[in-house]
């Protein structure tokens, strides 16, 4: 019995080839993401054409907190972008640059964000914004 298993063990040990592998070449590095609270202004536009803070959500699809963020702000007829981060690469790095963290929907009213949903916090950003 103990032959068998040496035999098993040095036909294991010889029949496994050890190579060295070239490591895997380094891909071209990510841009640096702001810290939570910084802007970086190549990604994040906070203001609209015509000066008023820019209002933002930035949402996933399967999200229930997102959709009320949404109905609530075509419900009050204020104009926003929605940003899908799960389907927009682009999106989830402005998400990333204004703060978010995985928390989701992110509210952006200009440089002021909330992560989560709250309509009373939305509406105080909306109203210190001028859309109410």
């Amino acid at each position: 019995m103990r032959f068998a298993f040496l035999a098993l063990l040095l036909v294991a040990v010889t029949g496994c080839r050890f190579e060295a592998r070239p490591a895997a070449e380094d891909p071209a590095p990510a841009p640096a993401a702001a810290a939570p609270g910084e802007f970086s202004d190549s990604l994040v536009e906070t203001t609209t054409p015509d000066g008023k803070p820019a209002v933002v959500l930035y949402v996933t699809e399967w999200c229930p907190y997102c959709a009320q963020a949404r109905e609530f702000m075509d419900a009050e007829d204020v104009p926003h972008r929605v940003v899908d981060i799960e389907k927009d690469p682009a999106g989830a790095a402005e998400y990333a640059a204004r703060g978010g963290t995985g928390g989701i929907p992110l509210v952006a009213v200009g440089e002021n964000t909330i992560q989560g949903w709250s309509e009373e916090v939305a509406t105080q950003m909306l109203t210190e914004a001028g859309y109410k």
